[in-house]
């Protein structure tokens, strides 16, 4: 289902907010492919949103990506049994550059 981007930001400052740890994947249109689990930081800079995954304390293992220009979805797991277990829900930010980042929020 898509969604506006003022309401990924708000899920996205949630998950920050509660700390929610996610599985973020982020493929390129070169097919690269990042894969990291930590919890989320949004800053705004320059009036754009930028999301930082990962372990705070880890340099090395952290994705930064840029919300300008991106359209949004939500989707949960409900008729998936094997990712139910596993996740609650799963957000997917596409950016027009071809970038994918998708976030899964974790089950605690």
């Amino acid at each position: 289902m898509k969604v506006t981007p003022e309401d990924a930001v708000s899920l996205l400052s949630k998950y920050a907010e509660e700390r929610t740890p996610v599985l973020a994947i982020l493929g390129t249109p070169s097919v690269s492919v990042a894969r990291v689990v930590g919890t989320i930081t949004v800053s705004i800079v320059g009036g754009v949103p930028c999301l930082l995954i990962g372990k705070e304390e880890s340099e090395s293992d952290q994705i930064k990506f840029w919300l300008s220009d991106c359209e949004f979805a939500y989707g949960d797991f409900r008729d998936e049994e094997s990712a139910a277990h596993k996740f609650e829900g799963f957000l997917v930010v596409g950016s027009k550059k071809g970038d994918t980042l998708s976030l899964f929020e974790m089950k605690r």
